[in-house]
């Protein structure tokens, strides 16, 4: 366990060059450290013991191992009228059977949604390449370089002009990856929906206005009935209804809970930020608002100028730059950006070939 968290802070420190966002994050650190700290959990014998525990007189080993295999269920009939939820006396014709078949599959199905939630940075670290790295050098970070002078500057701004057709393939590879966030987090609901039957998406609702049964008796119930066949001396098959007890379940219910509330939060989340890219993307007077938040005291006919003359993908770069340079560097950036579009003549294809 010690180990596990020593590699949680390994996985959670922030580098000095920030090629993505805060929403990003929440998907690629947050949801998958939250994901294999259940897995860990669940996997942990040392705090729940045994995963199922049957009690019977004959075979308890066997029995034990065949009904964690071929799962257990719960009669729905008898969850509200009896003590002991799940059981009873109910006529088989009249009570619907709830089988529990995946418990073995969970820290399974666990370390799947971690693979995903990771999928989109792993294609984003690829598609990026270290760009703004090496555009941003040794002038990341929140103090101001020793070697931050003029020279510095103007290459800076050259290399963050030169190349207006691949910063826009940059930026779209990032609206990609952004979209792709989006389409996991709903992929996870229904991943998570039919691995446990159809209970999943309605889970927390279902939890936060029950009257009278619990969802998480039925989904998880602590105690479930297995029953056991065998063939006897003379070739008859014999049954064995056993008693079982599931103190992971116990887990299960919390952690399927946290999970429900926290993947439909991402899930707004990250609709809101697909949104703001696709203003950002298509509505130039927000661009503007943007580049005077971050290049402050910047006169609102510059920021519109540079707006105006700066591609989708350019002004991307150039806003990316800003979330990794002290502030006043950036606003000699945005300046100097400026003074190169203004001295260049009106049109900024001709800027660019005398460059």
């Amino acid at each position: 366990m010690i180990d596990f968290y020593k590699n949680v802070k390994s996985f959670m420190k922030i580098g000095t060059v920030h090629t993505d966002n805060n929403v990003f994050k929440l998907h690629y650190k947050v949801t998958v450290i939250l994901i294999a700290t259940f897995s860990v959990l669940l996997t942990s014998k040392q705090y729940f013991g045994e995963p199922i525990d049957c009690d019977v007189e004959q075979r308890k080993e066997v029995i034990d191992t065949y009904c964690w295999i071929n799962g257990t269920f719960i009669l729905d009939d008898t969850l509200i009228n009896y003590r002991t939820p799940g059981f009873g006396p109910a006529k088989k014709q009249s009570t619907d059977v709830n089988r529990q078949t995946y418990y073995q599959w969970v820290c399974i199905v666990f370390a799947l949604q971690a693979v995903l939630f990771y999928l989109p940075r792993y294609l984003w670290k690829v598609c990026e390449g270290g760009r703004l790295k090496q555009l941003v050098g040794e002038f990341g970070g929140p103090l101001t370089s020793d070697k931050w002078n003029h020279a510095a500057k103007d290459k800076l701004v050259r290399n963050i002009l030169h190349d207006t057709y691949a910063h826009k393939v940059y930026t779209i590879r990032y609206c990609f990856c952004e979209i792709l966030n989006f389409a996991n987090v709903v992929t996870n609901i229904y991943l998570m929906d039919w691995f446990i039957n159809g209970q999943f998406s309605t889970y927390g609702i279902a939890h936060a206005t029950y009257d009278i049964i619990n969802p998480m008796n039925r989904i998880f119930p602590k105690m479930a009935k297995c029953t056991y066949y065998k063939y006897g001396p003379s070739g008859d098959i014999q049954w064995l209804d056993a008693l079982c007890i599931l103190p992971l379940n116990v887990l299960n219910q919390k952690v399927f809970l946290i999970l429900w509330y926290w993947l439909f939060i991402l899930l707004i989340i990250s609709f809101f930020c697909i949104l703001y890219r696709a203003v950002f993307m298509f509505v130039p007077i927000f661009r503007i608002y943007l580049l005077r938040a971050q290049a402050r005291k910047l006169e609102g006919k510059k920021a519109k100028f540079i707006v105006k003359k700066l591609s989708y993908g350019d002004f991307f770069v150039l806003y990316r730059v800003g979330k990794n340079v002290n502030q006043n560097v950036y606003r000699e950036i945005v300046l100097s950006v400026y003074d190169y579009l203004a001295a260049r003549g009106t049109t900024y294809k001709h800027f660019v070939q005398d460059l």
